[in-house]
């Protein structure tokens, strides 16, 4: 899938500059997730840990896209709205996804903050590769980029929502998220490269209960059940992988979804 980008924003990191602390969650947050047809949605870009305000204004996004079944068209005119970026959009009938793209960064960090950054994420499989290669007290220099993803609704709701948009790594629900009710699973699908991510962790905030909650790994199709509540929701993962390249010994790829519940 081709993506058109649109103006380029102020080059910025996502990682702390002194490469003392794990990056920040890039993420969208729309004003509203459902309109009515042909009614403006304002849609935030936000980076934080926790969830939904946004704690750092996230500065290189590239790529951002309105994507339906039938077409793909760029999103434009974005500003700066204190903490976030902001582009006002007009989705069409239907259930329209909303991505963006922080691309790939290249970023040293200090040996206790890396390992504090793979346990929080429990990227198990990374730690262990450091112990057994005796690089524990080594930094960590890690390549990553993030894509992001949010489900909107105008009108009356179709099977827009599983749309398989082609990001690197992206998740799909499988249920229309804004039929559940609460007390119920939305069911979910990773993938990587457009096939199914195996054993990845799922990790979800939302406006009922903001920090990240380890939901689990995905299963061999990559597939995993989020229970959820009424409210806002973000879920992410990240799959992480050694790599041999000049200045990184690790490369990962970050998802994030935004989506409601009624």
């Amino acid at each position: 899938m081709r993506m058109t980008r649109f103006t380029s924003l102020a080059a910025g990191l996502v990682l702390a500059a002194t490469g003392t602390a794990a990056a920040h969650y890039t993420f969208i947050l729309p004003e509203k997730f459902r309109v009515s047809p042909g009614q403006a949605l304002v849609v935030g870009f936000h980076a934080s840990d926790s969830f939904p305000e946004s704690t750092r204004l996230p500065k290189n996004l590239q790529a951002a896209s309105l994507h339906t079944a039938k077409s793909t068209v760029p999103v434009a005119g974005f500003r700066e709205d204190g903490l976030r970026q902001v582009a006002t959009i007009t989705p069409p009938s239907g259930y329209s996804i909303v991505t963006a793209v922080n691309p790939a960064k290249t970023e040293e960090i200090k040996p206790n903050s890396f390992t504090s950054y793979l346990k929080e994420e429990s990227l198990t499989h990374a730690i262990a590769d450091r112990e057994k290669r005796g690089e524990t007290d080594k930094p960590g220099r890690e390549r990553y980029s993030m894509y992001l993803k949010s489900i909107v609704l105008a009108g009356a709701p179709n099977d827009g929502y599983k749309h398989v948009v082609g990001l690197p790594i992206e998740i799909v629900p499988e249920k229309d998220p804004l039929q559940l009710k609460a007390g119920e699973s939305l069911p979910v699908r990773v993938l990587l490269k457009g096939a199914p991510a195996k054993n990845l962790q799922l990790f979800a905030a939302s406006t009922g209960s903001p920090t990240n909650k380890n939901i689990g790994k995905t299963d061999a199709n990559g597939r995993i059940a989020v229970p959820v509540s009424a409210g806002k929701w973000r879920l992410h993962t990240i799959l992480m992988e050694r790599i041999t390249a000049p200045d990184a010994d690790w490369e990962s790829f970050w998802a994030t979804l935004t989506f409601e519940i009624p």
